[in-house]
């Protein structure tokens, strides 16, 4: 891939996302407030489109369509792309699908997180918010920002202590060796 290529794939990006938030920005600016209670620790633009007192069929519109490319084409490239990894590496030895797995499994894991989180925040908090329980609801707004580093400490650590007893094996055998005259 060119430079040229990679620098108008990042300002498309930019450009896409500035676009994006300045129009959901707008919409929410518009709107008369009517309430102040929001069901999350947090703020963000769909809470406040909640309480206001007129029509907001525009802003949900929008907010879904932002929602789906964001995340929607977001997961459907990153699944593409895992599939065209694994598909590669079929065509390989046992070592490079076993490597592949290894490398794209946390990822994919965080990949999932992600997806459920953005699967509730569509369909429960947006059009059913009250069936949930509310813990429920604080619980689910917080797990991109508690539950993501959690897992991936867990992940990643536990892939670091497989790699340290690995280390310690081969070492250890490589101190045998020196012991026993095999090498010098």
């Amino acid at each position: 891939m060119s430079l040229s290529t990679v620098y108008k794939i990042i300002g498309g990006s930019w450009t896409y996302s500035i676009v994006a938030f300045g129009t959901h920005l707008l919409l929410t600016y518009r709107l008369p407030l009517c309430g102040a209670e929001i069901l999350k620790i947090y703020c963000d633009n769909w809470s406040i489109v909640r309480l206001s007192c007129i029509d907001t069929t525009s802003n949900n519109v929008f907010g879904l369509f932002n929602l789906s490319t964001f995340v929607l084409l977001a997961l459907v490239l990153i699944m593409f792309s895992y599939i065209e990894i694994l598909r590669v590496c079929a065509r390989s030895s046992q070592a490079v699908i076993a490597k592949a797995l290894q490398t794209c499994t946390p990822q994919l894991i965080t990949t999932i997180n992600l997806a459920t989180g953005a699967i509730f925040y569509i369909f429960l908090y947006r059009y059913i918010p009250t069936i949930v329980p509310y813990g429920f609801h604080i619980f689910m707004s917080l797990q991109f920002l508690v539950v993501s580093p959690i897992l991936n400490a867990f992940v990643y650590g536990l892939k670091m202590i497989l790699q340290s007893f690995h280390l310690k094996r081969i070492t250890g055998n490589t101190l045998n060796m020196k012991k026993s005259g095999i090498i010098q």
